[in-house]
């Protein structure tokens, strides 16, 4: 029996931290002794036909960048709990569990490093997290039949339609006659 329908998930991170001076100072001191991470998303999704030997793209959507921020205390940094909540937060963004399971704990401990060499003064960065998805899914030959067979109906369904509606108006010129 042919697959309907198989997936593949890739995802690349960047992570990087940069000096948080454009934040006003009342931000700032609210930001006092919390790590801010920046998290940049662009997902990618890709729809193929992978059937009796061809292959050929049907579809691409590239969204544009979504940036969100995630502000983690830093009794949370330092007692381990970053992750879980940066598995939250992006959960809470709908991103596929397999981006989530990559990126959550390299994010969670590059903050909690930072947290460590810089402290209190971690709020004077922010965590700047880049994540590239691209899901790519298959159509594969069991639903391509399918797909087939429905427009297939379809468009018999349309001729139909079509015919009917010649008839009537054939029928509708003669009784007007």
């Amino acid at each position: 029996m042919a697959e309907m329908a198989l997936s593949k998930v890739g995802c690349s991170l960047k992570i990087y931290e940069v000096v948080a001076n454009y934040l006003s100072p009342a931000a700032a001191v609210a930001l006092n002794g919390s790590a801010v991470i920046q998290v940049r998303i662009n997902l990618r999704y890709q729809l193929f036909v992978k059937a009796y030997g061809i292959e050929f793209l049907v579809d691409e959507i590239i969204t544009p960048e979504f940036v969100t921020r995630v502000v983690v205390p830093l009794d949370f940094l330092l007692s381990g709990l970053s992750m879980m909540i940066v598995s939250d937060a992006l959960a809470n963004l709908k991103l596929d569990a397999r981006v989530i399971d990559y990126s959550s704990p390299r994010i969670a401990n590059f903050v909690a490093d930072m947290a460590k060499v810089q402290g209190i003064a971690v709020s004077d960065f922010i965590t700047v997290a880049e994540i590239s998805t691209n899901k790519i899914d298959y159509i594969r030959e069991e639903e391509f039949d399918r797909i087939s067979r429905t427009l297939k109906l379809e468009n018999v369904h349309n001729s139909i339609d079509n015919s009917l509606l010649v008839m009537q108006n054939v029928k509708s010129e003669d009784e007007s006659s």
